[in-house]
């Protein structure tokens, strides 16, 4: 079985709201795509209170104000297949934690209504008594409101308007609910009405608060052919201050803003005696359209016509330069200003002055905006789904760039200095000024600023819009590693995601080779910063004095007592123990001191640190181990202990006594009637108890067994009697450490998480839980196949393990687990913490050649690095694993002011995978654009073709392509003179084609293209010797156009853009076809599972999968395989790719048979892993699912098996649940629960789940690392 899990939640913003959700706190929420996330607003910044997850597409959110109170309740509504209106609460118990909580829900499903054609959106009066839905063509929902709470019985009101654009509650005085609609009538024409909302008669008659108006086609050419419509802004009824009893100059009774055409455009509230007058008129014709005189109606009916026809002036306009508006937020309360952001991320601020007209001021560019909030003190959060969101302050002054244009405003626009707009020049000169002629005429002023206003205070990753993605090793750790093409408009750029730690380099000391160990030295014991560093190599030992972030001396050994002609195997600051006599017992007690204990191959030695001289001295006298006959090889110490391994098998005891001897305690000898004596390989005496200058146990490691005991140090009765052992591991300890990953203590403790962590030398980290002196739940970690050492280090202000081997990660301690993080890092011969005054909390790592210091940061985060590309929007990518490079199909867009032509141009792209240098580029006719991007598997031969790109030729009047290209690139990246007469890029071969290259693929040595509906087979040849072209050998056709292709050896798989998929093979270069299906899926990706089995997405957001059943009897002539639909799962998302693989490194905890098959990605910017389970676990794991889905209901009582049941245009299938696919995010919520119990006994004894909930752990765990 399949499981489905989310490595990266979607990020892209969908809607933000400022509100108080608690009292005297403001709080931001934000929603995406299947969650909201709760933020207060604090003076230091944005700070995350909560999350939720939705169930369910979130499409729009609103606050619905409580009474007598600045508090609100949030609404939420969700998307078809199930659209749902959900009230939320916002809740904090008694420890402070915070949570949102559903209490009440509207369903709005319909399975017969027509869902809404241009908007799905919900409207709350500001009042917060009565909320509207748009959801379905020709129908409103309405719900009333009580203090925050659903009060009544929802009810639909039928209207004529049947393809809303947009509508708003309008901010009248009256008692009435007055909605503002904006829709496209019958006749093709864009019309701005009102309606009231009459709660007692169920209806909406239409209201006189804003008369019914036709706008112009001229102002809003693209009202329904843009992405987004054009938005209605509500203003309140505003008096000017400087209006007297004569004049009402700057007032108005409010009205409704008109943007997203290419004039912003107000329309103002009619006055009570004009809307008398025009009830008054509307009875008279309705009174004449009922005449029996049947002229009469007939002139009443022509008249009426001729009056819905007619244009109601607007009360104010102002041009708008730029693109089509995407975003609004009002600035104030008094509704004289607000904040426009247009699809190109330009923001402006609209403002009405006290004509009463408008004022347009350009602020800046950010990201490309779906959602504004103004916060405070001039901060705005900027929601994104193109780019990063932001957090913004608008500055009233320039912070730089003062002489250039804040943003470009067209030729054509009528422009004013701001001096224009200042109160000492009321009437002194032209409103309208013009700084260059041609204007459309007079309006609303237009202002021309200079300089940046705009400053980024932070942002928030988002990837969404994932179109194409590719998986590589950039750096060869071994660690994979994602490239999206991410992001569009202004903020197109790829993106490389991993998961894992980062490591963040601050210095770099160069001549420093084979390094084999490091440990940090303090002045004294009690000191919390490091001075100085010993490394050893294998044959000396050096000291480092770390003088500032700059100089790092190295001490000269004739003059410093630290043995450095030998190696050494530990060193480590001590303090001194006094022994104190109380009454006949003799106690310990540890004072601070500077002493050093070094312990070579030869002997323990012991220093003290000169702090005038700023050197080590010797002190006292040394331990030497050659009187024993033996010589030390390996050693660990803690503050009081000092443990040494022996050659033969011997394990000795020290510490430090009163006249600075050493001393031995216990000596113990190890052998094995197999091996004889037994050779220790690795020691470690850490305490579990850091608080303690000792330790009460020791863990060590032998050759010939690689076996690890656990040996105690509890009381001398018992010193260095083993506890417990493991069993053989499969490779030699090389590394010990006994390490408490819990705040506990002792053993009474609850968070006392002993445990017992072994670097092997195949490259694996084995852990073990030591408790009730035992050592339990194996873990093993695979980090390369070289030798693995362990180390102390601070990452995230937590302590944590560091393990390095071929490659490098973070063991870390969360959720009452350990985890495994990755870093970045090769080459790596060792780790050890350091903190010093220079490089607090650093960790200094040894290569071959040099010691490197850095910071470890993010170790329970994914690392996303983005590439900026700008108004380049990356579409298609492809990785050359030989040339080391990335091919990038980009599109690039001018940004057009409304209706005017957009300018397009494609391009095909080189980028380095270590620095993304743009090493070449490629570009295309102005009516061509790049299609499909194809990496050729060659070795990198600059001779060969390594690159191939399918193209389509655009022409607006061509309902489908007819004509595109298949190129042939080669690169040759070391010629020494690149230009445009000798390029990098070198085009090879070309060849015409009559339609679009969708996708296209490689295919033992052949190029397979799907071309509009059919998939041809291309052969590269050479002519005449030198040139190359294409030949075609092959061609299969179908029905639809093909608009998916992935090939598995000789098997290719078409998905078309309507029915569903076909199998072919490619015998000969001639495809075939092994197998199709019928049934109509609308596939958008597909990706292949071995030869036999196929995995894909279609456009209702379902997985689906099918398995090829050949035909048990074929014949020569007739072979009748079918494939067999074994998945279906409702994800919620559009899937723009599938890749192979996975992308966390793997670890192994047991038998558990889970691997990671495929990744996938959406347009929310989601990132997936689809895992296969084995059948004998899956069964297990989906009776857990059944069971849990019984208890654990989402917010809006939407209950799992219903939610993943794949859906339609209709709706979900009540006929056919999930199957083949289990809910991997659902299932791991199993690991926080307490009570687990009634999970695993079900309601009967047939849904009881047999496996031990130990063993369920362990699995969820396995599934948990592999995403």
């Amino acid at each position: 079985m399949r499981v489905v899990t989310t490595f990266h939640p979607p990020s892209s913003v969908v809607r933000s709201l400022k509100c108080s959700l608690a009292e005297e706190q403001e709080h931001l929420v934000v929603a995406k795509a299947n969650r909201l996330e709760v933020f207060s607003l604090r003076p230091e910044g944005l700070r995350r209170e909560c999350s939720l997850e939705i169930w369910g597409r979130i499409v729009s959110l609103a606050a619905i104000p409580l009474d007598d109170s600045k508090q609100s309740n949030l609404l939420v509504l969700t998307d078809h297949p199930d659209p749902k209106l959900i009230i939320l609460t916002y809740v904090v118990d008694n420890s402070g934690n915070s949570s949102i909580v559903s209490k009440e829900f509207v369903d709005l499903y319909d399975r017969y209504a027509r869902p809404a054609e241009f908007v799905t959106d919900v409207a709350v009066d500001p009042t917060g008594q009565v909320a509207v839905v748009s959801c379905y063509t020709g129908r409103l929902k309405v719900v009333q409101f009580e203090d925050g709470k659903q009060t009544g019985v929802p009810f639909d009101i039928s209207i004529p308007e049947l393809f809303l654009l947009a509508m708003t509650f309008m901010r009248t005085d009256a008692d009435a609910y007055t909605l503002g609609i904006l829709h496209y009538d019958h006749q093709q024409r864009l019309q701005l009405l009102s309606r009231d909302i009459d709660i007692a008669d169920l209806s909406a008659p239409q209201s006189y608060h804003l008369p019914p108006t036709i706008l112009s086609t001229s102002v809003f050419p693209t009202a329904t052919t843009v992405e987004t419509p054009p938005l209605l802004i509500p203003v309140p009824p505003y008096a000017s201050q400087e209006a007297d009893e004569d004049s009402t100059a700057g007032s108005h009774l409010g009205g409704v803003l008109i943007v997203g055409g290419r004039k912003v455009l107000f329309f103002e509230h009619a006055s009570e005696e004009r809307q008398e007058a025009k009830k008054g008129k509307q009875r008279r014709a309705s009174k004449r359209m009922s005449s029996g005189d049947p002229s009469e109606a007939a002139k009443a009916r022509e008249k009426e016509k001729e009056r819905e026809s007619r244009k109601v002036k607007q009360k104010a306009s102002v041009k708008w330069p730029w693109s089509e508006i995407t975003a609004w937020c009002p600035l104030d309360d008094d509704g004289r200003r607000f904040l426009l952001g247009d699809a190109y991320g330009r923001l402006a601020m609209l403002a009405f002055d006290e004509t009463p007209g408008l004022v347009l001021i350009p602020v800046g560019e950010t990201s490309p905006a779906t959602t504004l909030s103004y916060l405070a003190s001039q901060v705005v959060y900027v929601g994104s789904h193109f780019g990063d969101s932001q957090l913004l302050r608008i500055h009233p002054t320039p912070i730089a760039n003062v002489d250039s244009e804040t943003l470009h405003i067209p030729l054509g626009i009528s422009r004013v200095l701001p001096s224009a707009l200042s109160p000492s020049n009321k009437g002194k000169q032209r409103a309208d000024f013009d700084i260059d002629s041609g204007g459309e005429g007079k309006g609303g002023k237009v202002v021309e600023v200079k300089g940046t206003y705009i400053e980024v205070l932070d942002e928030y990753q988002n990837i969404a819009p994932i179109m194409d993605a590719a998986l590589a090793d950039l750096d060869g750790s071994g660690q994979p590693q994602i490239i999206t093409c991410s992001g569009g408009r202004n903020t197109g750029s790829l993106k490389v995601v991993r998961t894992g730690a980062d490591f963040q380099e601050r210095a770099v000391v160069q001549g420093v080779p084979h390094v084999v160990d490091m440990w940090p030295l303090r002045t004294r014991f009690e000191d919390t910063t490091d001075t100085h560093l010993v490394t050893s190599t294998l044959t000396e030992t050096c000291v480092w004095r770390i003088d500032g972030v700059d100089v790092i001396t190295r001490l000269d050994p004739s003059h410093d007592g630290l043995i450095a002609t030998s190696p050494t195997l530990a060193i480590s600051n001590i303090p001194r123990r006094v022994a104190n006599n109380n009454g006949g017992r003799v106690t310990s007690s540890y004072k601070d001191s500077s002493l050093v204990v070094q312990i070579t191959p030869e002997k323990v030695h012991l220093v003290k640190y000169d702090a005038a001289l700023g050197l080590f001295a010797s002190s006292g006298k040394d331990w030497d181990a050659k009187q024993q006959g033996r010589s030390i090889v390996a050693a660990s110490i803690n503050a009081s202990q000092f443990v040494i391994g022996l050659s033969g098998g011997r394990l000795t005891l020290l510490n430090l006594g009163e006249n600075d001897e050493f001393q031995v305690l216990k000596s113990r000898d190890f052998s094995d009637v197999a091996h004889g004596p037994l050779e220790i390989s690795a020691i470690s005496c850490h305490p579990f108890d850091t608080s303690k200058k000792f330790a009460t146990y020791i863990a060590v490691s032998f050759w010939g067994t690689n076996r690890v005991a656990i040996l105690s140090l509890e009381s001398a009765s018992s010193y260095l009697n083993t506890l417990c052992e493991t069993d053989s591991l499969s490779s030699l300890p090389r590394s010990l450490l006994l390490y408490n990953f819990g705040s506990g203590r002792t053993r009474k403790d609850v968070d006392f998480q002993p445990h017992l962590l072994a670097g092997l030398a195949d490259g694996t980290v084995v852990s073990f839980i030591f408790k009730d002196n035992d050592l339990k739940d194996k873990k093993v970690f695979a980090l390369g196949n070289a030798p693995v050492a362990l180390t102390t280090c601070t990452a995230d202000g937590k302590t944590s393990i560091f393990a390095s081997g071929s490659r490098a990660s973070v063991l870390y301690w969360d959720r009452q687990r350990l985890h495994q993080s990755p870093v970045m890092l090769k080459d790596m011969a060792r780790g050890a913490s350091l903190n010093s005054a220079a490089f607090p909390s650093c960790l200094v790592l040894a290569t071959s050649s040099s010691l490197t210091i850095g910071n470890v940061r993010g170790v329970d985060k994914m690392q996303i690095r983005t590439v900026p590309l700008g108004l380049d929007n990356p579409r298609r990518v492809a990785y050359h694993a030989g040339l080391k490079t990335l091919g990038v199909a980009c599109t690039r867009a001018a940004p057009p002011r409304i209706a005017e032509a957009e300018e397009r141009l494609s391009s095909f792209k080189l980028f380095d995978d270590v620095t993304f240098t743009n090493l070449a580029s490629f570009y295309c006719d102005p009516d061509e654009e790049v299609a499909s991007v194809l990496a050729l598997p060659t070795a990198g031969a600059s001779d060969k073709p390594s690159f191939c790109v399918g193209t389509v030729r655009i022409h607006p009047d061509e309902r489908e392509p007819s004509k595109g290209r298949l190129l042939l690139f080669s690169f040759s990246p070391q010629q020494d003179t690149v230009s445009a007469i000798n390029p990098a890029l070198i085009l090879v071969a070309s060849a015409t084609v009559d339609g679009c290259v969708y996708q296209a693929a490689y295919v033992h040595g052949l190029i397979v293209a799907a071309v509009n509906s059919s998939v041809i087979v291309f052969r590269t040849e050479i002519v005449n010797g030198s040139s190359m072209s294409f030949h075609k050998i092959g061609e299969w056709n179908h029905n639809y156009t093909v608009t998916s292709l992935v090939a598995q050896d000789d098997v290719v798989i078409v998905g078309d853009a309507i029915c569903s998929i076909s199998m072919l093979r490619i015998g000969e270069g001639r495809p075939s076809t092994i197998a199709r299906d019928y049934s109509p899926l609308w596939p958008v990706a597909i990706e292949a599972i071995g030869k036999d089995a196929v995995i894909g997405a279609n456009s209702d957001c379902n997985l689906f999968s099918f398995a090829l059943q050949r035909d048990p009897r074929p014949t020569v002539d007739r072979q009748r395989n079918t494939l067999e639909r074994d998945g279906g799962y409702y994800l919620g998302d559009v899937v723009n790719k599938f890749l192979p693989g996975g992308l966390a490194m793997a670890d192994f905890s047991g038998d558990a048979p889970i691997k990671p098959l495929h990744l996938f990605f959406t347009s929310t910017g989601r990132i997936g892993v689809i895992l296969n389970m084995a059948d004998h676990i899956a069964l297990q794991m989906t009776a857990l699912q059944r069971n849990m889905a019984k208890s654990i209901i989402g917010p809006g009582d939407v209950h799992h098996p219903r939610w993943r049941a794949p859906a339609n245009n209709k709706g979900h299938s009540d006929a056919e649940p999930a199957f083949g696919f289990l809910d991997g995010d659902f299932v791991e919520q199993y690991l926080t629960l307490r009570d687990t119990a009634s999970f695993l006994s079900g309601e009967s004894e047939a849904e009881r789940v047999t496996m031990p909930h130990a063993q369920i752990t362990a699995v969820l765990e396995r599934l948990q690392s592999l995403h």
